[in-house]
């Protein structure tokens, strides 16, 4: 059995083979719709400090379309997915879509990085090129005059849960840890809206670098603001960093907090049991759930695919992403075009998912608004 990382590779590899091998597009054809395959493009950070939950991510992706490829895919076309390192650098970002758009796809999915979407948004704009999937909840990128379709809750949303639920059982001195990035920034200041509307005080606003090595001076800022709750907007191995070097200094954390984004899994992997207790916001149902549809229907899924063991709910993002993008095609029929798939995504309405509701409309490609507030328990368990 193939593990994740495998897969992945694995998966990535036949799309490129099937690419290269077969001839060019027919003519009048849409870019990237063959009469065998239709080709979408990803750029994607692996080799970055948000490796982890964006492989988990694009695993769930590969697992849906694999599965769907093989019942003979969507109107008898395989759906082909071609990957390039981004390493969550916004200029690399910009650089692959503008070599995709070169490139001969059909659009793009699983996007990941506030700033790198941000800055590829203006290509994808002007070349009407849609996208399903970004790997960000950060408001200035749910621009509904872009054909991009998200396919997760915002941060802002997040952000609220978190502080309402800390001042709710009390905890009103509140510190915020923030990269000195857009995906930071822009969390940090919607922790401060949230402590004005729920009577919080912001007792420290630290910033921290993104390659996570200042650590040391995060910390003293933490303790000398003797906060009761602090909201950590950063990358899992930072989170862990933080909670190890407190630990190890002045003692637990008091009551930490993460975005959904900051992999719960990942955290527990490098922290360990310090992890325990340190507060989540989710925005997908939780990846072990018989109960929810779409839950149950990704652990069958994965588990057919051999990579049973990646229930993340970062792999549940990327699983929902690909079955919106299929519920797309299908309704586009035998000749799908990018204004057409955009249209019929802009048709959705209010559709279940298996339990998820994804609303889009012509004016509102925002997606879900599905959060819930979790907790990280003995041995790494999710509680909700």
């Amino acid at each position: 059995m193939m593990d994740r990382r495998q897969f992945v590779r694995v998966a990535a590899a036949l799309g490129s083979a099937t690419v290269m091998a077969r001839g060019a597009r027919a003519a009048g054809s849409a870019p990237g719709v063959y009469p065998d395959r239709i080709v979408f493009g990803q750029t994607i950070g692996f080799d970055s400090v948000w490796g982890g939950p964006y492989r988990s991510y694009t695993d769930g992706l590969l697992a849906y379309f694999n599965h769907v490829n093989a019942k003979g895919g969507v109107n008898g076309r395989r759906l082909v997915v071609k990957r390039r390192e981004d390493n969550y650098v916004p200029e690399k970002t910009v650089a692959n879509v503008q070599a995709f758009l070169q490139d001969d796809v059909f659009g793009l999915v699983c996007m990941a990085g506030t700033g790198n979407t941000l800055a590829a948004l203006p290509l994808i704009e002007q070349h009407k090129l849609p996208v399903v999937g970004t790997f960000t909840g950060a408001p200035d990128v749910r621009r509904d005059s872009a054909p991009v379709f998200h396919t997760r809750g915002g941060y802002v949303d997040e952000v609220m849960r978190m502080v309402q639920h800390a001042t709710t059982v009390g905890l009103k001195r509140v510190a915020v840890v923030y990269q000195d990035n857009a995906f930071g920034k822009v969390n940090a200041e919607a922790a401060g809206n949230a402590a004005r509307k729920y009577g919080a005080e912001i007792v420290a606003m630290v910033s921290h670098s993104v390659q996570g090595d200042d650590i040391p001076a995060v910390v003293a800022r933490l303790q000398a603001a003797r906060a009761q709750t602090t909201l950590l907007f950063t990358a899992p191995q930072s989170v862990a960093d933080i909670l190890i070097a407190h630990q190890s200094r002045h003692g637990p954390l008091p009551y930490p907090w993460i975005l959904s984004v900051t992999s719960a899994k990942q955290v527990f992997e490098k922290a360990a049991e310090l992890s325990r207790g340190v507060g989540v916001t989710q925005i997908m149902p939780n990846p072990a759930s018989r109960v929810v549809p779409l839950a149950r229907e990704f652990q069958d899924v994965l588990d057919k695919a051999g990579v049973g063991d990646n229930r993340t709910y970062e792999a549940v993002e990327g699983f929902l992403t690909a079955k919106v993008v299929v519920d797309g095609l299908l309704a586009c029929g035998a000749n799908p075009t990018r204004e057409l798939f955009i249209s019929k995504l802009e048709a959705f309405g209010k559709r279940e998912f298996g339990g998820l509701r994804v609303h889009y409309e012509r004016n509102r490609h925002s997606g879900p608004d599905y959060v819930e507030v979790a907790m990280i328990g003995n041995g790494g368990r999710i509680i909700s």
